[in-house]
């Protein structure tokens, strides 16, 4: 049974996932307020969880991490639709955007929260704040997180 679905803009590309997501969190970095506007806010799923049908074109660059980041987005509309981090195999990346129904979708955790916008104020979803990346932290959220999803 399908629990979440959404794609890009145009349709080209969708996809489906039976699970909810491991994990969904806020990345106050330059890179992502410049590649999405704002902030990142993605979800975080295993990558054989979703299936991801359309034909895609990618951006790689160098990810907070140190490692290259992999961000896919429609050829036709430009909507980024999931991405895969280096850092973090086995993993994939949704921004929260592109789900059809992201309303229950809120960030868990950020980070890179010295980059923050001052403005962009917590509605008391997000329980636990970091400074840089917290790559072994986002980790850490990921596994305790995995025997609680749906």
């Amino acid at each position: 049974m399908i629990k979440h679905q959404g794609g890009c803009h145009c349709g080209q590309i969708r996809f489906t996932t039976e699970y909810d997501p491991m994990l969904v969190s806020q990345c106050n970095c330059g890179r992502c307020r410049r590649l999405m506007g704002a902030v990142g806010i993605y979800t975080i799923y295993g990558s054989s969880d979703i299936e991801v049908t359309g034909e895609s074109k990618s951006y790689d660059f160098m990810g907070g991490s140190g490692m290259p980041m992999h961000l896919h987005f429609c050829p036709e509309c430009g909507t980024r639709t999931h991405a895969y981090a280096d850092a973090f195999d086995g993993f994939m990346f949704l921004p929260i955007g592109a789900f059809d129904d992201n309303r229950e979708l809120k960030p868990r955790i950020e980070y890179y929260r010295n980059y923050g916008l001052d403005w962009l104020s917590n509605d008391g979803c997000v329980e636990e704040s970091f400074k840089e990346a917290a790559v072994v932290e986002r980790m850490q959220a990921l596994m305790e997180n995995l025997d609680q999803r749906g």
